[in-house]
């Protein structure tokens, strides 16, 4: 039976995606925060910067250098906004006004100036993490001030989110397999128990028909002594019956002798009460009654017996061993559908005494063959066994030391019975 996956490891998944979920979900918070202040920041020096005492019209061309510098300069420190660029617009053209150097700089570039350029965001190559904002009074444009982002305190913070967010699908993906592997076990055990459920209605079936077979047997028995013993004295008592009269009656007497032959011999009472009394049994003659208990199956298959004479009896019980033998002759019989050729050896090898069936049925497939002696398992059709005959067969055999062993192909099947021989 599937057995479902423990608590334990559910509650733990589930407890580690939440702990994720509430983690990326903090980390997102952060970023979000940062792209806040960025734009918080950089839209106040836009409105300190717009301010026209600083930048003037257009069309003055007077720049006021050292309060631009001063109001740059508390942003020295900022953790996010590293350095600017700042333009003025001179009527046709766009300069840079800050830093007031630049234009000096471009001029002079060489190997001890490119650096110190390089560190300012160039307004005719703006790079990826620069910003534009423009600058405007009175609804007109004066300039554009050129910010660089450092992004780079945040780097951590954005591998970790993207790190944490792989982990928490990996996990996720994990707990949705284990959730679908479970409700797969689920499903299954739901349709084992099912068929288990209904297995144990069909044995107690079983078990019901047979105390009705035992009390129908002795039930019988009753009035069938007394038609024996009435034939019986008629007979005796009754010397001038005309001849007809006096042969059905004979007839109908040895048919009463007959039923009670068959009972005795087949020892079908004890088998259906299931007496477990050990004795010494002929294992040869065990055959013989299994044979005689289901010869109804029997049709037309041909019964080839090779008995080896002299085995040594065996202690046991009879019933147990009438079980197994009858179970495999019945299957046989079965397998052939009532046309075929069975043959029951039986022999002594070494300290073992084997009894094998060989049947011309149709075999059982490879596929099949290590199913067999499962509990509950059956090749019959739905109603025509309970998948337990062979189970049980096997039981009994080893509980005497012995084993059963079965070949199969396509021109049919062996089973093979192997039981010690306690010759003490």
């Amino acid at each position: 039976m599937s057995r479902l996956p423990p608590r334990q490891p559910r509650t733990l998944y589930a407890v580690t995606i939440i702990i994720l979920l509430l983690v990326v979900g903090l980390l997102v918070h952060v970023l979000r925060q940062f792209e806040t202040d960025i734009r918080a920041n950089v839209q106040g020096l836009q409105r300190m910067l717009s301010n026209e005492t600083l930048l003037r019209d257009p069309s003055d061309p007077y720049i006021r250098f050292g309060p631009l510098e001063e109001l740059v300069s508390k942003y020295a420190e900022h953790p996010y906004l590293r350095e600017m660029t700042i333009t003025k617009l001179f009527r046709d053209r766009e300069d840079v006004v800050y830093p007031f150097y630049y234009p000096a700089l471009q001029v002079l570039r060489g190997e001890t100036t490119a650096a110190e350029l390089g560190r300012y965001p160039s307004p005719e190559r703006p790079a990826s993490d620069t910003l534009k904002v423009p600058l405007v009074a009175r609804g007109r444009l004066l300039g554009h001030l050129y910010v660089r982002i450092d992004r780079r305190p945040l780097q951590g913070v954005q591998l970790a989110v993207g790190s944490l967010t792989l982990l928490l699908l990996g996990f996720t993906g994990l707990y949705v397999a284990q959730f679908r592997r479970q409700a797969v076990a689920i499903t299954r055990t739901t349709i084992e128990l099912e068929e288990k459920r209904r297995e144990i209605i069909r044995l107690e079936r079983l078990a019901l028909a047979g105390q009705l077979s035992a009390s129908l047997l002795h039930d019988l028995k009753k009035p069938v002594l007394n038609i024996k013993n009435e034939l019986g004295d008629i007979l005796a008592e009754n010397e001038q019956l005309p001849e007809s009269l006096r042969n059905s009656l004979q007839l109908l007497y040895e048919q009463t002798q007959l039923f009670f032959a068959i009972l005795h011999s087949t020892n079908i009472e004890r088998f259906v009460r299931g007496e477990a009394a050990e004795e010494y049994a002929d294992v040869n003659q065990l055959i013989e009654t299994s044979i005689a208990l289901v010869h109804y199956e029997r049709g037309q298959v041909e019964l080839k017996l090779s008995l080896a004479p002299s085995l040594p009896c065996i202690l046991v019980q009879p019933v147990q061993l009438v079980q197994v033998f009858s179970n495999i002759i019945l299957n046989a019989y079965q397998a052939m559908n009532g046309r075929g050729v069975l043959t029951i050896r039986s022999c002594l090898r070494e300290d073992w005494i084997v009894v094998e069936f060989s049947d011309t049925g149709r075999g059982i497939p490879p596929s099949e063959l290590d199913k067999i002696f499962a509990p509950f398992y059956s090749t019959k059709r739905e109603g025509e066994g309970t998948g337990l005959g062979l189970y049980i067969s096997r039981d009994i055999v080893r509980h005497l030391g012995g084993e059963i062993r079965v070949q199969s192909s396509e021109k049919g099947t062996t089973f093979t019975v192997e039981i010690p021989a306690r010759k003490e």
